[in-house]
């Protein structure tokens, strides 16, 4: 536990570095081709899929081609398939091996031996699989190229909650793959209501995370490591798909759009600096890239935090409606600002 600790604090104090290439930013839950061209209008880059039939697979990899999208995708059944050769070549951005293995209690060595499959199938192949939970990394962090954490708290934990299980995850896979330095993290998000699912809370309660809710998560994990995005799901326990609730949608549509217009900092950024004189509660993310400087400042507390506008007056703020800054920052919101 102390070890854990101390790994959440250095991450505070020393925000990771954003990683140069991709920055997948994706929605869980793809079934068929014909989704994949809503996804890339909306914005978005990546996919993940649960299908596994290798036909399916085909149509959409041959689809995600077509759009310039990447795909997360099960190998089980395509290693030994007839498309197996073929699937080396689809425009797969990792290998799906696992869904929570540590939920499931499923051994370390089997997950190894998944691993180890698909290099040996394919030795340009890169692999991934999901933790519900970063303290899981301190067991599996050892494995695959990448690592996922999902975490959904509305309504049930603290937002800031998201922040802490990524930090925890950076830190495991750092102890237990430390020839691979600062392994990519993926944070998957949250993209439906509790309520449609069980839960162990009785009654059980719910809500859909509003847009402050989803943009605040989704900008204290990059700004505790997470070098991708993805949300769960495309389509609600009901089989509704998110795009048909234009209200719920729009809320991904418009944070991938502020994302976008990062995308060259968030791929190919350098760790920038933090100017002194801010509020040490402040959660931040300092990234220099293009000649230009980037710093995400969060409010991960109760109460307001102070802004000082002496040491902030080179900065302009992005994507707010008033490009004046403001006095204080609001418990649980977000200023993305640009020098």
């Amino acid at each position: 536990m102390k070890t854990i600790i101390l790994f959440l604090g250095l991450a505070a104090l020393f925000p990771f570095a954003a990683a140069a290439g991709d920055f997948p930013l994706g929605f869980y839950g793809i079934a068929g081709p014909k989704e994949l061209g809503v996804l890339k209008e909306a914005g978005f880059n990546c996919f993940h899929t649960y299908t596994q039939d290798p036909e399916r697979l085909a149509a959409l990899a041959a689809e995600a081609k077509k759009l310039d999208l990447k795909m997360v995708a099960y190998p089980d059944r395509v290693i030994g398939s007839t498309f197996e050769k073929e699937a080396k070549r689809w425009p797969v951005l990792a290998w799906y091996l696992y869904d929570e293995p540590e939920v499931r209690k499923f051994p370390l060595a089997s997950l190894e031996q998944m691993d180890k499959r698909v290099k040996d199938w394919s030795s340009a192949a890169k692999t991934v699989f999901v933790m519900g939970e970063g303290v899981a990394a301190f067991n599996y962090g050892g494995v695959a190229d990448m690592l996922m954490v999902d975490w959904y708290p509305v309504p049930h934990l603290r937002l800031e909650s998201v922040g802490e299980q990524i930090a925890m995850a950076k830190a495991g896979a750092a102890i237990k793959d430390p020839s691979r330095q600062d392994k990519p993290v993926w944070a998957v998000l949250q993209a439906f209501d509790w309520i449609g699912y069980p839960q162990k809370r009785q009654p059980p309660v719910g809500g859909f995370p509003t847009f402050e809710q989803v943009r605040f998560m989704t900008y204290l994990a990059i700004a505790r490591g997470a070098e991708g995005i993805f949300y769960f799901t495309y389509t609600g326990s009901d089989g509704v798909p998110l795009p048909n609730r234009p209200e719920r949608w729009g809320i991904y549509q418009r944070i991938a759009a502020e994302l976008n217009s990062l995308m060259p900092a968030l791929k190919k950024g350098k760790p920038g600096v933090l100017p002194a004189g801010l509020d040490a509660n402040l959660a931040y993310r300092a990234i220099k890239q293009g000649g230009k400087n980037y710093i995400i400042l969060l409010n991960a507390s109760e109460a307001p935090l102070p802004l000082n506008p002496e040491v902030l007056s080179p900065y302009r703020p992005l994507f707010e409606q008033n490009r004046a800054l403001p006095p204080a920052l609001a418990p649980h919101k977000v200023l993305v600002l640009e020098k």
